[in-house]
């Protein structure tokens, strides 16, 4: 962005950010006002510098219009003291600026986070419109899939379980969340889905996952799961040929270096025997203290295949290995890990990858598991909080 109007369009946004910050939601990490908005401005300035403030969204309007609208436009007036216009803009410029940094907090909105930060990474402008949509007065923005996507806090209270996410990302997380079950209730507060006055558990089935994110983005996915074996031999009884069915040990590899090597990423879910509390100030129970078994999201980014390593995002941010009894390691304060290839095999139960750049024998799964993004998800697939259930109702 050289040109003059571009400029202008900079300088107006930087005024934006030199709005008075409320003391009443905390910047993550305790930054103070003057470091946050000095960061922020340098996002801003890195957008334009690479362009990514006239990327289109899908409608073809810019991504600096979507950041007009939550600077100057109309927002829910609770959003105006807390907190604030300038918090949200200039967290939606910095996880633009780099898409790593959202966070789930202490939540379990592992999943929710995985399509947060694909699609501010992918599609920024597109992140940008539906983030601009959910701090509106109505609070609904249509996603490419012609569903509505719909706010569901209103007054934003922080509690320490946010811990380092962001207001921006809790909004578009907790959305997210109950647009994957439409039948049931999340409460952000409890971290929960609740049927009634039940607490059903947290995280989403990976029937729940691909709605939301054939949803957000316009695209088919399918997920392959350690059940499809056992479903496969339950077909081959009856003589039908399953040979094109993927099988999760067989072919994770072969997909993620497809799907990789064509610059995409994949989404895994990951079960954990014992874990650790992930970061150094947890809410509770105190560092080091063993959590138990635990079903996480996270988007593979590569392999490496010289030290046998599998390169993931974590959206949990951990500052410490927080997965018991595996190798991982800590990349970046933002979440890039590195596991072994061996242990990522053993622990994975879900991959979720675009079909349209793996298929087996070239030809489509005759056992997809897929959701159309207008379907809704039966409750039925939902597992118990106590249990994770079988396969399909296995929450990450």
């Amino acid at each position: 962005m050289t040109d003059t109007k571009g400029a202008d369009r900079l300088d107006d946004l930087e005024d934006r950010l030199d709005r008075p910050i409320s003391p009443t939601y905390p910047l993550r990490d305790n930054e103070i006002v003057g470091v946050w908005r000095r960061r922020s401005v340098e996002a801003l300035h890195r957008l334009a510098h690479k362009g990514v403030l006239d990327r289109k969204d899908a409608h073809g309007r810019p991504l600096h219009e979507h950041l007009f609208a939550i600077a100057d436009g109309p927002i829910l007036a609770a959003f105006e003291q807390s907190p604030g216009r300038a918090l949200l803009l200039g967290e939606v410029v910095r996880n633009v600026d780099a898409p790593g940094r959202i966070t789930q907090g202490l939540k379990g909105t592992c999943a929710a986070t995985c399509v947060e930060i694909h699609l501010a990474e992918r599609e920024p402008a597109e992140y940008a419109r539906l983030c601009a949509g959910l701090v509106r007065p109505e609070g609904r923005v249509e996603m490419r899939s012609g569903d509505v996507l719909l706010r569901d806090e209103d007054v934003l209270v922080h509690d320490e379980h946010e811990f380092r996410r962001s207001p921006m990302s809790r909004l578009f997380q907790v959305a997210c969340m109950e647009y994957a079950y439409p039948e049931l209730d999340y409460r952000n507060a409890e971290d929960g889905q609740f049927e009634g006055a039940k607490n059903t558990g947290t995280g989403l089935s990976f029937g729940a996952f691909e709605r939301l994110l054939n949803a957000i983005t316009g695209q088919r996915w399918d997920t392959v799961s350690d059940g499809h074996a056992k479903l496969a031999a339950l077909f081959a009884r009856f003589g039908v040929d399953t040979k094109r069915v993927p099988d999760l040990r067989r072919d994770a590899l072969q997909i993620i270096d497809r799907t990789t090597a064509a610059g995409e990423t994949l989404f895994a879910t990951l079960e954990v025997p014992r874990v650790r509390v992930p970061v150094r100030r947890a809410a509770a129970p105190s560092n080091g203290q063993s959590l138990g078994q635990a079903a996480h999201k996270i988007r593979v980014l590569g392999l490496d295949r010289p030290r046998g390593l599998v390169i993931y995002d974590d959206p949990m941010d951990p500052q410490v290995s927080w997965f018991e009894g595996v190798r991982t390691r800590v990349e970046d304060k933002y979440g890039r890990c590195t596991m072994a290839i061996e242990d990522f095999e053993k622990l994975v139960v879900e991959l979720s990858y675009r079909p349209d750049l793996w298929q087996v024998d070239g030809e489509d799964n005759p056992l997809s598991t897929r959701t159309p993004a207008s379907t809704k998800v039966p409750a039925s697939t939902k597992a118990p909080a106590s249990s994770p259930g079988p396969s399909q109702a296995r929450r990450a």
